[in-house]
This record gives C-alpha cells, sequence and structure tokens, in this order.
C-alpha cells in the first residue's frame, strides 16, 4: 500500500516528464474520482454550469460555452487549472480548497492531456473461434488483453499453489494434509480437471457458495440474524439452489416474487421478510442482482454520475415491492395486496410523478391507476386464493417484476457473470462489482459480452459456469514475478483475495487440527472479518486485537491429544517439525530463510517443545499469506 501511495506521488509531481498516453492513466488512477467528489455535481449529469461537464474525457475536451478548458498549447495556464488557485475568480470547487497534492494531480493530468493525440478506441475484439469451451473463450479475451495492454502474463501455478487455490474456491477451506499429498502423487494430466468435478459435485461447494451469496444478497448476519437464516430456511434454499444446480433466474425469480407456498421456494422469502416492510431498502438490495449495479443515488434525483440510471428506475423499484408485508406469525412469509400502493416522487424541478415500474431495459410494467380520490374496495376474486393465509394478487406487482427481472433481461446474466468473476479473480471484470453502469465500464467489454449470452444462452447454468472459469488459464496464473506486478485489471497475474470469515475459520481449524466444528467462533469471525468481495483490501486494528487477545481464538492452538500441535510436537526433528506446519498451513514447503527461521524458534523453545510448535503455527495461520487466496 505505501508502494503504491508513492507511486501516486511521484506521477503527481512528474509533470513535463509524463508521456501523452499517460493521460488515461492518470485520469483513471485518480483525477476521475477527484473530479466526481469535488466537481460533477453541478458539472455533470445533473447541471452543468456554463455548459460543463467534467464526468467524462470528452466532456473536459469539449470545453464550456466559452471555449476550451484546456490549452494545449500552455497547459500551465488551462483555464480548468486557473480556477484550482486560492483566492481564485471563479474558484473551484466553491467554498473548497483543494490540497496541494490533489493540486498537482489535476496538473500532471492536464499537461498529459494537453500533449496527447486524439485517442483512438482499440478496436472490438473478434469473436472466439466457433465453438469455443468456456474456458477457452475466458483465454481467448484475456490474451487479446494482454497483448493489447502490453503486458506478459504470469505463468500457470504450480500444483500446490492450485490445490489450496481451487479449495478455498469450491470448498470454502484449505485441504487436508491427505488430500494435498493425494493430488501431488496423481501423475494424470486431466487431475486440476478431475478435482473441479469432484469438489462442484461435493456436499462442501453448496455450502461455501451459500456463504458467499448470503452475505452479498442480505449482508452480514448477528447471531440472533444467523440462527432466523437457518430456522426459517433461507440458508437451506440457497444450499438447495447450488447443489441442485438449480437455473440462476430461477433463484432471483423466488427472492423477488416469495411465494412460500411453492415448495423448492421455502425459505426464499426471507430476502425480503428480513427486510420488515421497508420497501427502499427492499428496491436497494435487489438492484445489483438483477441490473449489476446499486441504484441508491437515484433516490433523491437522476444518479449523480450514471446517466441512464434515473430517479423513476429507483422509485418504481420501490413501488414493485410496496404492496408486501410481513406476516409475523408465519415466518417468513410476505402477503401481497391488490390494491393499493400508488405512490408518486417529486424530482428536483419539485415535480410530482407517479412511480411506475420501470427498468433499466426500457421495460415498463403497466398498470392501471385508480382515478383521483377513488378508494379501492379489496375483493376476493382479486387473488388467487382469497382465504390463503399468505396472499397473492392475481396481478401481483413483485411477481411481474420478478419475470421482468429473469426474461429478456441481459442485465440479470451480466451482473450474475461479474459477480462470479469477482468472487473467483478476486476483482469483477466491472469494479467495483455491485457498480456495473456507465461510469465504471468493463475490462474486457468483449469478454464480459460473450460470458452473459453464453450464460444465458445455457439457461443460467451455475456449475459449468463456475466449472468453466476455474478450468481457465487465466484462473491458474501464479503470482507475479517480482517487480513486475501488472494492472489487476488486466489479470495476467492472480489477484490475492481475503478469506471471508466462514473459509478463515474452518481453515484454521484445519491448521490446528480441530476436527469438530466450533459455532461459538461463527460470529466472532463474522464480526471480526465481515467484508465479502471488499473494494479495499485491508487489514483493521480489530482483526490484529482478535488474534491476539482473543481467549476464543487463542483457544484453537490447545495442543489437546491427536491436534496438529500433539502430533508436530513428537516429531524427531525440528527441521521436520517446520516442514509440517509450513505444508499444514500454507500448502508449501519453507524457502531457506523460513526453515533457518523457524528452526531458531523451536531452538528457543525447545525446553517447552509444543509451545514453539505452537508460536510458529500462530504465526503462519495470522499471516498475510494464510489470510488470502493466491
Amino acid at each position: 500500500m505505501l508502494r503504491r501511495s508513492l507511486l501516486i506521488i511521484a506521477a503527481t509531481v512528474a509533470g513535463p516528464l509524463l508521456r501523452a498516453e499517460d493521460a488515461r492513466t492518470l485520469w483513471n488512477g485518480g483525477v476521475q474520482a477527484l473530479l466526481d467528489a469535488n466537481c460533477v455535481k453541478c458539472h455533470g449529469p445533473l447541471k452543468q454550469k456554463s455548459g460543463l461537464e467534467l464526468d467524462t474525457l470528452e466532456g473536459v475536451l469539449k470545453g464550456n460555452e466559452d471555449g476550451p478548458i484546456i490549452d494545449s498549447k500552455k497547459p500551465d495556464e488551462s483555464k480548468i487549472l486557473a480556477a484550482l488557485v486560492p483566492k481564485a475568480d471563479p474558484h473551484m470547487p466553491p467554498k473548497k480548497q483543494l490540497t496541494d497534492q490533489e493540486v498537482a494531480q489535476v496538473k500532471a493530468w492536464v499537461v498529459a492531456l494537453a500533449s496527447a493525440k486524439p485517442e483512438e478506441k482499440p478496436a472490438p475484439v473478434p469473436p472466439p473461434p466457433e465453438g469455443a469451451t468456456l474456458s477457452a473463450a475466458v483465454d481467448y479475451y484475456l490474451e487479446a488483453g494482454w497483448k493489447m495492454r502490453k503486458v506478459t502474463p504470469s505463468p500457470v501455478c504450480d500444483d500446490s499453489t492450485f490445490v489450496r487455490r481451487i479449495y478455498l474456491d469450491l470448498a470454502g477451506r484449505i485441504p487436508k494434509p491427505e488430500e494435498v499429498t493425494a493430488f501431488l502423487a496423481d501423475t494424470n494430466p486431466a487431475k486440476r480437471e478431475t478435482l473441479v468435478d469432484h469438489l462442484l459435485a461435493g456436499d462442501e461447494y453448496p455450502v461455501a457458495f451459500r456463504e458467499v451469496w448470503d452475505a452479498l444478497l442480505m449482508g452480514r448476519h448477528s447471531g440472533k440474524r444467523e440462527g432466523q437464516r437457518r430456522g426459517e430456511g433461507w440458508f437451506a434454499f440457497l444450499e438447495r439452489a447450488f447443489k441442485e444446480n438449480r437455473p440462476w433466474n430461477e433463484v432471483v425469480h423466488a427472492v423477488i416474487a416469495a411465494r412460500s407456498d411453492i415448495p423448492e421456494d421455502k425459505g426464499a422469502s426471507s430476502f425480503l421478510f428480513e427486510r420488515t416492510n421497508e420497501y427502499q431498502q427492499m428496491a436497494e438490495a435487489v438492484a445489483p442482482i438483477i441490473y449489476g449495479t446499486k441504484i441508491d443515488c437515484a433516490q433523491c434525483h437522476d444518479h449523480p454520475l450514471a446517466r441512464e440510471i434515473k430517479q423513476a428506475h429507483y422509485w418504481g423499484l420501490v413501488a414493485a415491492f410496496n404492496r408486501s408485508k410481513n406476516l409475523e406469525k408465519s415466518a417468513p412469509a410476505v402477503t401481497e395486496s391488490a390494491i393499493g400502493g400508488f405512490m408518486n416522487f417529486t424530482n428536483l424541478k419539485k415535480e410530482s410523478q407517479p412511480a411506475v415500474i420501470t427498468m433499466l431495459t426500457g421495460k415498463t410494467i403497466d398498470e392501471t391507476r385508480p382515478a383521483p380520490d377513488t378508494k379501492e374496495v379489496e375483493k376476493p376474486e382479486d387473488y388467487l386464493d382469497a382465504k390463503a393465509k399468505v396472499k397473492v394478487p392475481k396481478f401481483s406487482r413483485r411477481g411481474a417484476l420478478a419475470d421482468a427481472a429473469t426474461t429478456d433481461n441481459p442485465l440479470l446474466a451480466r451482473a450474475f457473470v461479474n459477480y462470479t468473476w469477482a468472487i473467483l479473480f478476486g476483482r469483477g471484470i466491472v469494479f467495483p462489482v455491485d457498480e456495473m453502469n456507465s461510469k465504471h465500464p468493463p475490462s474486457h467489454p468483449e469478454l464480459l459480452d460473450w460470458l452473459a449470452k453464453d450464460f444465458a444462452d445455457h439457461h443460467y447454468d451455475v456449475r459449468r459456469e463456475i466449472r468453466g472459469l476455474v478450468l481457465s488459464r487465466g484462473y491458474q496464473l501464479a503470482a507475479p514475478a517480482s517487480g513486475a506486478t501488472p494492472p489487476p485489471e488486466a489479470f495476467a497475474a492472480v489477484v490475492e483475495k481475503p478469506l471471508i470469515a466462514e473459509t478463515l475459520l474452518r481453515s484454521m481449524r484445519i491448521a490446528v487440527g480441530r476436527a469438530k466444528d466450533l459455532p461459538q467462533l461463527h460470529q466472532v469471525f463474522a464480526d471480526s472479518f465481515p467484508d465479502v468481495l471488499p473494494r479495499v483490501e485491508q487489514a483493521t486494528t480489530q482483526q490484529a486485537m482478535f488474534f491476539a487477545n482473543s481467549d476464543q481464538f487463542t483457544g484453537l492452538f490447545q495442543p489437546l491429544n491427536e491436534t496438529t500441535i500433539e502430533q508436530i510436537t513428537a516429531l524427531p526433528t525440528p527441521e521436520e517439525r517446520v516442514r509440517t506446519i509450513f505444508r499444514r498451513a500454507l500448502v508449501r514447503d519453507p524457502d531457506a530463510d523460513e526453515l533457518a527461521h523457524g528452526m531458531a524458534l523451536l531452538e528457543q523453545c525447545k525446553d517447552k517443545p509444543a509451545d514453539g510448535v505452537t508460536q510458529l503455527l500462530w504465526a503462519l495461520v495470522t499471516g498475510p499469506e494464510f489470510l488470502t487466496n493466491h
């Protein structure tokens, strides 16, 4: 992180040394975010004061109503820079002064932009050969991206790295020593494919993916919520969907429609039920799943950055849910009224508009609104079964939204593909993963298009999608060579992924040899490691304190009979102990320095050998290598 910060600072002061092609790099590397935060409110999609738009490079180059704001001959005298000087008139941004570093960052970008040649869009990547497998198509598009970016990919990882990576992703844990031994000893050239198929057919894969998608769909749970989600069938619903390979569009339809009377959908109602009649929360939670992007910023006005997201989209989704009501004594049941729920929203011009279910795809769900001052009357014939405890109207807004979101909605497939790519590759093709909109273009647009269409064409087959991605060369790349780190969006080397709480706890249990589950630690780990697909990977003081001071955590390392510590302590030599600890925890052998330091630690504790083994094992499982999948 420090190294990256130093590089950014160096870039901001480089000025004239910058090459023309650096303008786009500087824009993506911080200038765009700086303008978004300070300027776009008045010079972007919502307002264009003085005719100026600063949310895109094209808008910057167009200038304002008085002409260009970038002086190509004297970039230091550009209007945009003059407005940033203290006491300038006009001064931008109003009532705030950018820091010296921020001004230097904009100046470096302006200098690069002024000398840049007109940018040519890269030629579209042609489709892969007809009949290409999913894995082959991934590699085809990635290779095209490497060539365009002029980067050299890392080689394919070794077997030890692969077996750890694939167990963490598909089983939600590190492999056990006997599993590692068996895989490394296997001489079958197709052993990676065989292992992937074995894990996808196993009982751990549905649990591991349920844990990820529970957090993505519902947010992190408290201890009480975990019990509710388990008891009310939410966990079972998700696990069954992955175990039975239920088409993803059906899963999403069940979540939105919340029909608890359909056996295979039992438990899906928890998605709405847990939001306790908060219709805006429902709309905000479902948008990233059906559109791939959050729409929260369109609550009070059209989205200030992504022009295609309108206020009507936000309130239309709210309207789709505002006839719903929890039935507290029939948890997790959510009934729906056949009448009422007609609402208006007010735009920035103080104009009142009716909230109509309008999709980002342009599709609108029509519904006859009652005449003003007309009182609606609820009738038994409005419902499929008027006597049912959980009522379902013949025209169900939720049902209509579920149909529209899962039929002829290409954004649904794109969203799932992008999320799944991020889960497996450590970063979405669109980043952030829940901002798949015009403000955040994909790093590999043709690849995303191909994968989304292929996913929909194959009936939203989740297991096929995962299998194809993990068997690609791109997924199996090793870490970058020292000093040659490619940009993460190139996917030219493995992108490290922090382990989620559940995976971390299970992996630590295996490393220390605890065979039994430890339910008392589940919530502690979830509280300490709450992030799933974080935008910024960052260790916290809370996590460090948890490892150092939590009695519950340190209790994992008690040298009980038949645990790793007891078994390793019994080995005859310090070298064997160190090597075994590394293999158990990190699925690799120590290098020469690590071996020497490990043996020195054990030598210091030779009077209490179990303490030395415990300290070394603790150091490894709380270290960055163990805490990430790489």
